[in-house]
């Protein structure tokens, strides 16, 4: 018995190879595709934030009645959305209140909300205004917030 000739064999091994490539070309074209999209979409979003700014101010909190209340500002040049605080607690657990407000560039807004955790126990470290933009925070101590009854 007689094997495969040589050319034969180069032949079906180079058919074999571009059978492969035109199957794996177009799941490669269109991964690549949707990467670049991604990409550039996160480019435009962390291009866009990077305009951003926010800052709490005159943040009081309400023992008797479980309010916090204060002011917060866009300090820069895009509107931001989806405002809320994060309560960050000593035993590491953390509340989030939700104000689901958006505020334009150099807008002050008041705020007051309930604060459940902090009604049962005010032994709170850290509050965060946090915003659509990952990178567009503010964070201020429990010793810069004013406790009145």
């Amino acid at each position: 018995m007689k094997g495969v000739s040589p050319l034969v064999a180069s032949v079906l091994l180079i058919a074999f190879t571009i059978a492969v490539a035109s199957l794996f070309s177009g799941w490669i074209t269109s991964f690549t595709k949707v990467t670049t999209e991604e990409v550039q979409e996160q480019s435009e979003k962390k291009l866009t934030c990077s305009y951003g700014g926010i800052a709490l101010d005159n943040v009081k909190y309400n023992k008797t009645a479980g309010n916090m209340s204060g002011t917060i500002e866009n300090t820069d040049l895009i509107t931001l959305g989806n405002i809320n605080f994060e309560i960050f607690y000593a035993n590491a657990t953390r509340e989030k209140l939700n104000l689901n407000m958006e505020i334009e560039p150099s807008e002050r807004k008041p705020f007051n909300r309930q604060a459940l955790g902090m009604n049962i126990s005010n032994n709170y470290n850290t509050i965060r205004v946090i915003t659509n933009c990952s990178n567009v925070y503010d964070e201020i101590s429990s010793r810069d917030v004013s406790e009145v009854w």
